[in-house]
């Protein structure tokens, strides 16, 4: 397989190097990555600048490494056409932290697996709660191993996978989960009392989550495995409307 690894944290990130060392005995990999730090960034797409590309020291066990000034979707983008490959797999991570429940709006991690289905490319979206975990790199392989074997990730959306809240020393298992309900609130607050300058502060919103979600699985050891569609029509609402005519 020619695989393309991707994610939001920027180059410098960890999470690089366990992929590129959990997905080498599945093929040839390589690497595209925003040259900083870009979490928030969704599925954002440089219009009107020009992006940089810079050739990067190979990672262990890549073949190619590149860092793009951009978005993580850029950066999917980039690693897609520039490399001149045909890619079987984009797999984006591993984020330093959970990207559950409504995370996923915002998720440069996800947002970089999405633009590879745009392409037509199937993808894998991975996150952890810190990349510093004792299990990660052996828990990594484990389930990148089960969704490559079975050929999971070949559906028409991406794969959402989220490792378990820190607190346990390993993962219990594996739960096939929905998206859940959790959100960050933020206000707005003011810097220093400087006029005209804010920055955010969030608290999370917990709701009564259903035993098949991501939220669940995360808070109680689980790892998560979540299809996410693109295509974000409500059909049940769709049909209403169409019945009103």
């Amino acid at each position: 397989m020619n695989i393309l690894i991707v994610n939001d944290d920027g180059i410098e990130s960890k999470g690089l190097e366990v992929l590129a060392r959990a997905l080498a005995p599945h093929g040839k990999i390589y690497v595209s990555a925003p040259m900083n730090q870009q979490s928030g960034k969704s599925h954002a797409i440089t219009i009107y600048n020009t992006l940089e590309v810079v050739q990067m020291p190979l990672l262990a066990g890549t073949i190619g490494t590149i860092a793009v000034n951009g978005s993580p979707a850029d950066a999917t983008k980039a690693g897609l056409r520039l490399f001149n490959v045909d890619f079987d797999l984009v797999v984006s991570g591993i984020n330093d932290g959970p990207n559950i429940a409504k995370d996923i709006l915002y998720s440069g991690t996800v947002g970089a697996a999405f633009e590879a289905k745009i392409y037509g490319v199937n993808a894998i979206a991975i996150s952890a709660d810190g990349l510093e975990l004792e299990y990660l790199y052996d828990e990594t392989i484990k389930t990148l191993d089960e969704i490559i074997e079975n050929k999971l990730y070949e559906f028409d959306g991406i794969l959402n996978v989220n490792f378990p809240k820190y607190t346990f020393a390993k993962p219990l298992g594996v739960l096939f989960t929905n998206q859940g309900k959790r959100y960050f609130h933020s206000e707005l607050i003011k810097k220093n009392s400087i006029e005209d300058h804010y920055y955010l502060k969030g608290s999370i919103s917990q709701f009564e989550e259903d035993l098949d979600s991501d939220v669940w699985a995360y808070n109680n050891g689980y790892i998560s495995i979540t299809p996410l569609t693109l295509n974000r029509t409500h059909h049940e609402m769709l049909n209403k409307l169409k019945k009103t005519k």
